[in-house]
């Protein structure tokens, strides 16, 4: 079935444990951002996987020449599983950080942008977004972000990228349509919730919610 990814921007520490501990039997990776990592440390991640045994996605969006992406991309490897950069900065860019992934471990994740889930990414980012996708092919990149909240735009990059994953993003509070997204996706994707599960009163009732209609919709 289609996997569920938890965005937890929350910024306290100790509500981003306790959410991770609730939603932890539901979901099957956990994407943290800067709001967590600034007001608190890196080593969060650490204290999520200690928690929930569940990959950690470190969503940075890196975008940067390829020495700073290289910094950057080598102190998120000592605690996260994956890292999401931008690729509109280049090949050589996206490049550095899947070069250091590759120095930590084969199982670290480098995960590039196509098409970002919000409105304004229509304006600049989706007009190169499909030759971002074949970017990502050449690459061979351990995954794509693609938006849930324009279904045809998510078809179209799914068609490009062909079997590397894609975790999309925009399902609850952006409102994508979950229907629509799930005939597009596969087995080796993501759906990426964040606010309808950490901003509801019982956060671990509402990623049950989600868990059991992936699982129906298998």
């Amino acid at each position: 079935m289609v996997k569920l990814m938890i965005a937890l921007d929350v910024t306290d520490e100790n509500k981003a444990l306790k959410i991770s501990k609730e939603v932890s039997q539901y979901v099957d990776a956990i994407k943290i951002g800067y709001p967590l990592v600034l007001s608190s440390h890196l080593s969060i991640v650490d204290k999520i996987k200690k928690i929930t045994k569940k990959e950690v996605i470190c969503d940075f969006k890196l975008a940067d020449i390829p020495s700073t992406n290289e910094k950057i991309a080598s102190l998120t490897f000592k605690y996260g599983d994956g890292i999401i950069c931008h690729g509109f900065l280049g090949e050589d860019s996206v490049r550095a950080v899947q070069e250091v992934a590759r120095r930590y471990s084969e199982y670290k994740k480098v995960i590039m942008v196509t098409e970002m889930s919000h409105k304004g990414a229509v304006q600049f980012i989706q007009p190169v977004a499909d030759e971002l996708a074949r970017m990502a092919k050449r690459l061979k990149v351990d995954g794509v972000v693609a938006p849930s909240t324009r279904p045809e735009r998510l078809k179209t990059i799914k068609d490009i990228v062909g079997d590397i994953p894609i975790i999309s993003p925009g399902i609850g509070a952006q409102g994508g349509d979950l229907n629509k997204v799930l005939d597009i996706l596969g087995e080796e994707d993501y759906i990426i919730v964040g606010r309808d599960i950490y901003e509801s009163e019982n956060p671990g009732e509402r990623a049950q919610y989600y868990h059991q209609i992936l699982k129906e919709s298998r």
